[in-house]
């Protein structure tokens, strides 16, 4: 133990040693223990510049955000995404997406709606959906699957391709101005990876619709809730936009057609 650790510089908050390699710092080049360190949820290019004031001030944050979610946080609605969940409070309008990159998954950071500037749906590096905050509904680029070029031996057995996506959040935060959580895989043989894409970006729309709810994007906006009519509007636009995208087949975007219309 007290070869990795380093008694002679204690950890300005609680006292205990802190690491010898690899030590989180603050303060300029001040190092912290690795329980401090745990507590922390912030882009990590801005706690080389926290003060010693300012962390511990960041760490009574995270106690209060702590005792929101055991206290106050409400949850209705909880949408799988990747390995986590994204928990949706609507009654108070906030939100958590548990992710590792933003420290204790058992305290994950609480946004607000407010916050949530635009996200990004990405299949591996190429973005396939986008949508701002105030715009009139999500950008859908079409996504048509490429399997890659590779020579294969006349014996070799054929193998599943795979794609990942990935789903980006941005937020006017002051610790957090983006987040990025895994979104699933596809794993399939070529000629059927086309369909299995389609499949999940349909399963996703779910999580992209829900976003769009919090940022006022399905019939909202500044908290009064649109007309029948325009909502109707909206939302054929919106699945017109994954018919042409290729995430919903014709057959499923006649029958929405009919249940929003009423026919």
């Amino acid at each position: 133990m007290g070869l990795f650790s380093n008694n002679k510089k204690p950890c300005p908050v609680c006292g205990q040693a802190t690491p010898r390699l690899l030590a989180t710092k603050i303060d300029g080049n001040t190092p912290i223990c690795s329980d401090c360190s745990r507590k922390l949820s912030m882009v990590n290019t801005r706690i080389d510049d926290l003060s010693l004031e300012a962390f511990k001030e960041h760490l009574s944050m995270r106690e209060e955000n702590e005792a929101f979610l055991k206290n106050n946080f409400h949850p209705d609605r909880r949408l799988p995404i990747g390995f986590t969940h994204l928990n949706i409070d609507s009654g108070n309008r906030v939100f958590t997406l548990p992710l590792v990159m933003c420290g204790d998954t058992d305290n994950p950071p609480v946004f607000q709606f407010d916050e949530l500037i635009s996200y990004e749906l990405r299949m591996d590096s190429n973005v396939v959906e986008y949508f701002r905050k105030g715009d009139a509904a999500p950008q859908i680029i079409p996504t048509v699957y490429r399997p890659p070029v590779i020579i294969k031996d006349e014996d070799e057995k054929p193998q599943n391709e795979m794609t990942a996506f990935s789903l980006i959040l941005y937020l006017s935060n002051p610790c957090w101005d983006k987040i990025e959580s895994n979104a699933g895989t596809v794993s399939a043989r070529h000629f059927s990876m086309q369909g299995e894409i389609n499949s999940h970006l349909s399963k996703l729309s779910m999580i992209t619709m829900a976003l769009r709810d919090m940022m006022g994007g399905n019939g909202v906006a500044n908290g009064s809730p649109k007309s029948n009519v325009d909502s109707t509007a909206d939302d054929l636009i919106k699945f017109k936009q994954l018919l042409d995208g290729g995430i919903i087949t014709q057959a499923e975007f006649d029958a929405k057609k009919k249940q929003l219309l009423g026919l």
